[in-house]
């Protein structure tokens, strides 16, 4: 029961005597969600009318740093006491105001297990006449299966981040919970097996246009008739002598020319079947 009362964020007002007829017209909180699981926290409020010079606390449960507060007028100043898991918060508000503003760092609002997050806390914000609630997931993260309570929200981006919001009329107690993942990392697989088929493609044609290059250099240096030859045992590897003397129309003593020539360079060998050759590509 402790764990879970860390994560329970407790915001109200004492007013003095004077004061006691303030009323809220709108009161925002905004949760800025940080790859660390810290929770950049935003409250803001405008009141109906402006506020007298008066007092007030604000109490906020569990573990925060980095408090700011500020107005329409400017900034405030402010004396801090933690007794136990409290911190209350005092400070004078001038007169004139028409609407505050209170940041913190909360380090205790996102429980995580394995790769599984979760966003937890339970707001008890002044009476007002609107409450609204948004909670922005750090780059790269998704809400997981829609798991979001309150159901009634709104799923957002801003291009970069996705983000939660929820609308609230006049409300008393509001809890908020949802679960989100790291899905970048699903993303970073795709791209990489991209990449890889690219590299693939590239270097296979780069392969492939390698050896034709190297292929038609290394017939430059032979004749028109040579090449012929060549070019026909390298697609067969194997074939009978006659057989390119039919298809190209050679005379059997200048075919036996040629196969001697290709025979010196290493790239022919033959064996004697009958009154032919049969031919060996030896590239």
């Amino acid at each position: 029961m402790k764990s879970v009362l860390l994560g329970l964020v407790l915001v109200y007002f004492l007013l003095c005597a004077n004061v006691g007829a303030l009323e809220i017209s709108e009161y925002n909180i905004t949760f800025d969600i940080l790859p660390n699981g810290y929770v950049n926290e935003r409250v803001s409020m405008a009141f109906k009318e402006r506020l007298n010079a008066s007092t007030l606390n604000y109490v906020v449960l569990g573990d925060i740093s980095d408090l700011r507060i500020s107005s329409d007028l400017g900034g405030i100043g402010y004396t801090l006491e933690r007794p136990d898991n409290e911190n209350n918060v005092k400070f004078v508000v001038p007169a004139g105001t028409g609407s505050i503003e209170i940041y913190f760092t909360a380090k205790d609002l996102v429980f995580a297990k394995e790769n599984l997050y979760n966003f937890f806390t339970d707001l008890h914000p002044p009476y007002s006449d609107r409450v609204n609630v948004i909670a922005f997931l750090p780059r790269g993260f998704a809400v997981y299966r829609d798991v979001v309570y309150p159901e009634d929200h709104e799923t957002l981006t801003d291009g970069e981040r996705i983000y939660l919001k929820w609308e609230f009329d006049k409300p008393e107690d509001i809890m908020i919970s949802f679960k989100f993942y790291r899905s970048y990392s699903d993303y970073s697989l795709l791209i990489l097996a991209v990449m890889g088929f690219a590299i693939v493609l590239i270097a296979g044609y780069l392969i492939t246009h390698y050896r034709k290059k190297v292929k038609r250099e290394f017939l430059r240096g032979f004749t028109e008739d040579e090449r012929k030859v060549l070019q026909a045992l390298s697609e067969r590897r194997i074939c009978m002598q006659k057989t390119l003397e039919k298809q190209f129309g050679f005379s059997r003593a200048k075919m036996t020319r040629i196969v001697k020539r290709l025979e010196k360079k290493g790239l022919v060998e033959k064996e004697k079947v009958g009154r032919t050759n049969r031919l060996f590509y030896r590239k």
